[in-house]
């Protein structure tokens, strides 16, 4: 179903583009100022806050394996083996402030809030719903650091080249801190760092651009005794069997992204992007050594599109919205980007 509704997304998008194109006699620059933030640095000296508001809405069937369920490509949670459908409502107002470093290099730092609210239910082994239950939580999410350099400029034969390197904190609610029968995190409880390449070329009038990025997420240290089949047998029916876990290794993310934007006046442009992350499977060690995880690797896979505004000339407003291409991506995502200039 996901990916009908891409396709029809993406087709209707390309419908209402052919009767855009011969409005547009603007610099194609101006179309990803107005979009990706990530590929238009500051220039030296110069500050900008944005705010950035998602929400993420998920339905699907989630497997819970061994010590832990992977809930979405962010989550970890702890919790028992069983089958429980989730619908999970996300919230998150991202506060960000960049600083131009100088007029090739930038840096920036995100301080996300987060209230996520979910309703699940866990069948009994007849087949019968226990019914839903509701957990939600507000609450600081994890802070990132990022620096963004473009050693490279575009030239009419070569594009731009952009690159950016990152830490993303663990101080929202970790997953191993809670009860996940009762509760739900606000964070992933880990450390992650994040290296990427954007490249950058405009073909007037419109912005083409993509990126390769890599998330190392560095392995975290529980020390929890968990009710769950950490021996790996495959006997689940003993409910009361416990295990200790020592150590989570999540799977690392490889990211990619294709996009292009396009102006349409000097004050409204339009973009599409697709975005493919692929997670590799994770590991844990509860005090004999790794083993990996059965079926914990995660494609999720977006196709975004997006329209933006300038509300002035240091003010552009950007609206977007994302749709799901398969099972682990989230069903849609709605965002909002106000960044201001100072």
């Amino acid at each position: 179903m996901k990916r009908v509704w891409g396709i029809l997304f993406f087709t209707l998008f390309l419908t209402g583009f052919s009767f855009t194109q011969e409005t547009a006699n603007q610099k194609p620059e101006q179309a990803l100022t107005q979009f990706e933030r990530d590929y238009v640095l500051l220039k030296g000296g110069q500050f900008e806050f944005e705010e950035n508001f998602t929400y993420t809405y998920y339905s699907a069937n989630q497997i819970f394996l061994e010590s832990f369920a992977i809930l979405d490509p962010v989550f970890l949670t702890l919790g028992k083996f069983g089958i429980q459908t989730a619908k999970r409502n996300i919230f998150i107002n991202t506060f960000m402030l960049r600083y131009g470093i100088r007029d090739n290099f930038q840096a920036e730092v995100s301080l996300p809030i987060v209230y996520r609210y979910d309703m699940v239910g866990v069948p009994t082994g007849t087949g019968q719903s226990t019914g839903d239950k509701h957990m939600e939580r507000f609450g600081f999410g994890d802070v990132a650091l990022g620096v963004s350099f473009q050693p490279v400029k575009e030239t009419v034969s070569r594009p731009a080249v952009i690159l950016n390197l990152g830490v993303k904190t663990k101080t929202g609610k970790s997953p191993f801190d809670i009860d996940p029968n009762n509760d739900v995190p606000t964070g992933t409880g880990y450390y992650s760092v994040r290296a990427g390449i954007n490249l950058i070329k405009g073909v007037d009038p419109v912005v083409v651009f993509g990126g390769l990025g890599y998330i190392y997420n560095i392995k975290e240290k529980v020390n929890k005794t968990v009710k769950s089949d950490l021996n790996g047998d495959g006997d689940t029916e003993d409910e009361g069997e416990t295990g200790f876990l020592k150590y989570v290794y999540p799977g690392d993310t490889i990211n990619l992204s294709l996009g292009m934007a396009y102006a349409i006046s000097y004050t409204f442009s339009l973009s599409t992007q697709f975005i493919q992350n692929y997670t590799l499977s994770t590991y844990i060690d509860n005090g004999t050594g790794k083993k990996r995880v059965q079926n914990s690797t995660l494609n999720s896979a977006l196709f975004k599109f997006g329209a933006g505004m300038a509300v002035s000339p240091s003010v552009p407003v950007s609206f977007a919205v994302y749709i799901g291409l398969t099972e682990d991506a989230p069903d849609y995502m709605v965002e909002l980007r106000i960044p201001i200039k100072f």
